[in-house]
């Protein structure tokens, strides 16, 4: 191996070193990314499940750490009562729960709120999630549209 192909290695090295080392060393922000775009799914599956199933869905948070996400549905037609029933993972039979991964916080203006047969929050109320300092996740009063 000549000086020339020795150096050319060193300096490719060097500079995978510094694209590819930040990424694995400070992996929070990915993970508290990643998180929120699951949450805003979330969201919208709760949704989707309140519409789909004329029943209101009920989404349980949890700010303290470990947060977390719950659905859980309620089996009768009458509004406000009880939701009993979880809701179920995709493809899975298990109930649907979203954790937050270490060290990932979770502000919530509402720690609980429906969605009814419509797809409206209940209490109709405008509701912001923000994970870690990343843009926040809106529920619109009046409609329910996650956005963020």
């Amino acid at each position: 191996m000549t000086v020339i192909e020795l150096t050319t290695v060193i300096v490719v090295l060097g500079i995978l070193a510094a694209i590819a080392l930040p990424r694995f060393v400070g992996t929070n922000a990915f993970d508290a990314r990643g998180f929120r775009d699951q949450l805003e799914s979330s969201l919208r599956l709760a949704r989707q499940e309140a519409i789909a199933k004329r029943r209101e869905v009920c989404v349980a948070i949890a700010t303290l750490p470990p947060a977390s996400l719950a659905l859980t549905y309620n089996p009768t037609t009458v509004s406000g009562a009880a939701c009993t029933l979880p809701v179920q993972a995709p493809g899975s039979a298990d109930p649907y729960v979203l954790a937050a991964p270490d060290g990932v916080a979770l502000v919530a203006s509402a720690t609980g709120f429906r969605f009814n047969g419509l797809g409206q929050p209940v209490p109709n109320n405008a509701i912001i999630l923000t994970v870690a300092g990343v843009l926040p996740i809106n529920v619109a009063a009046e409609t329910g549209h996650v956005s963020h």
